[in-house]
């Protein structure tokens, strides 16, 4: 059989009916393919959920559950189903009902097989049409991830935090024709504001990248830095004329295009690992500029020249201290904490503005944990609130408090997201389990696969959700479907097997037993 041809599901409790209806018209010839015949409306519904069928022929007619009933069941597991009430009926009611469930069209009996053909072939149009718009959507989605800047803009935003091997690098920076960056680069970050709102901020950013690739520079490269900074790198030019260009950028940005902006500025850097070194230098060096000042350039120098008044040049464990925070170490944080402020204190420095250069030093490092999330602390706190909070500090004792509460909104922020991802693949995982619970081939490996989750991962997660482990909750909810069987049909035990998913009917017979503490001979003797 044809592999596009619409799959075709027939119910009628009579099977003469289904006899007339499967023989009367050429199904196969015109596209058509009858996957299944059913007497009842559980029956058809078993169809739905191992056959998926495209279109249902269905009498209005039937014992224990009648057509109109079966169409509300069918279109909630398969929305895009199109069915055919076949009646004898040709009362208002009946016809109103079925409209306003999503019944697609009326067959009266005695069937005539013209108006088979007719009506069929007018909904093989329409399923063909929405096949063409759903492969179309598909084919935009996979224009979109193709799309050149932003496969560009995610491999530097990765290269700039040292997240890709040197060898990956120099293949894209070749590709792209920036490979100069692995020489020599000055990094400029530019920040605006964040406390204005996002459809705002995403307006401005357009427009400095629009003016920024106005300019006649050469050897540049520009991006946004997770829907934060503009990052802008220089290559083969000296740190003198940078300096320049960016005060003339920033000039333009401020009287033309009337956003304020801060712009940090790296040294010149060489090689593969100057790349990230240039990108945290400009980040240092916008965060010296609570003191010297925004909506100007600031140079890592300058930056340099503040932290100067430090004596002591040891630090706490960076690589560390951010784990702790991703990962919500409460304990572990408040160690660093205490470190940290120990360190600042054998400074001997006693300028109020040092301490409150140091708050920002750890709070800028700490926000960089949030930036794959595309927020920020400035963000997450409010940058006139953060600032304004900072400048109230006036004590190592408030410095510590200070830092405590802040650094617990970014473990908070963290487990809040940890908790929603943690929620959708369980919820993903029971959708899936749900509706191909009958399949043999269901298993963890299956369903992680399907979901795009890792299968540890996803074995973790699910048995802390539910208390129960994903093969449990299959098992379960397989014995339970049996146990309805077994109450209802007349099916023999390997039948019942092979419906709820098992190749093997003594396997079957064993997770019976251990799921219900009997074997289905004492099941049915006590049923009886």
């Amino acid at each position: 059989m044809c592999k596009l041809s619409i799959r075709v599901l027939l119910v009628d409790d009579e099977k003469l009916e289904r006899v007339l209806i499967r023989n009367g018209f050429d199904w196969e010839s015109n596209g058509f393919e009858i996957v299944g015949e059913a007497g009842t409306g559980e029956e058809a519904l078993e169809y739905m959920m191992h056959k998926k069928p495209q279109l249902v022929l269905t009498d209005i007619s039937m014992p224990h559950m009648d057509g109109l009933e079966l169409s509300e069941q069918i279109l909630k597991i398969s929305p895009d189903c199109h069915i055919i009430i076949v009646t004898g009926y040709r009362e208002f009611d009946y016809a109103r009902r079925a409209l306003k469930i999503g019944v697609e069209d009326f067959l009266l009996k005695p069937v005539n097989i013209n108006e088979i053909s007719e009506l069929a072939n007018k909904i093989k149009v329409k399923i063909k049409q929405e096949e063409k718009q759903v492969q179309a959507v598909e084919e935009l989605k996979a224009s979109v991830l193709a799309d050149q800047d932003i496969v560009m803009e995610s491999f530097f935003q990765r290269l700039v935090e040292n997240r890709i091997p040197k060898d990956e690098a120099r293949r894209k920076l070749m590709l792209y024709n920036c490979e100069n960056l692995m020489v020599e680069c000055i990094c400029l970050n530019i920040q605006l504001r964040e406390d204005v709102d996002e459809q705002k901020l995403s307006k401005e950013h357009k427009e400095i990248i629009n003016l920024i690739r106005q300019q006649d520079y050469q050897n540049f490269v520009c991006f946004t830095h997770y829907m934060q900074n503009i990052i802008l790198y220089f290559t083969n030019h000296k740190y003198e004329s940078v300096i320049e260009l960016a005060a003339v950028l920033h000039d333009k940005l401020t009287n033309t295009a009337k956003i304020l902006a801060t712009i940090g500025i790296s040294e010149c850097n060489q090689g593969f690992q100057g790349i990230s070194k240039a990108f945290e230098e400009s980040k240092k060096a916008l965060s010296a500029s609570i003191f010297l000042g925004r909506n100007r350039s600031v140079t890592y120098k300058e930056y340099e020249e503040v932290m100067n008044q430090n004596q002591n040049k040891e630090e706490i464990d960076w690589e560390n201290f951010l784990f702790a925070l991703q990962n919500s170490l409460t304990d572990k944080v408040n160690e660093y904490i205490q470190e940290y402020v120990e360190l600042i204190q054998c400074s001997r420095v006693t300028d109020i503005e040092y301490y409150r250069l140091m708050i920002m030093n750890i709070l800028t490092r700490a926000g960089t944990t949030l930036n794959k999330y595309g927020m920020s602390l400035a963000q997450l706190v409010g940058e006139e609130r953060l600032y304004k909070e900072v400048r109230l500090i006036n004590t190592l004792n408030e410095m510590a408090e200070y830092l405590s509460q802040t650094l617990r909104i970014i473990m908070n922020y963290h487990e809040s997201k940890k908790l929603k991802q943690k929620n959708k693949v369980v919820v993903e995982a029971t959708a899936f389990i749900d509706k191909n619970l009958f399949d043999p081939e269901l298993s963890l490996k299956l369903v992680a696969s399907k979901i795009y989750s890792n299968e540890s991962y996803l074995s973790r997660v699910f048995k802390k959700e539910k208390e129960i482990s994903l093969i449990e909750y299959i098992l379960k909810n397989r014995i339970e479907e049996s146990i309805r069987l077994l109450n209802t049909t007349d099916l023999k035990v390997y039948e019942i097997a092979e419906k709820i998913g098992f190749r093997d009917s003594h396997y079957f017979s064993i997770c019976f037993k251990k799921q219900t503490g009997v074997t289905v001979k004492e099941f049915k003797r006590s049923k009886n």
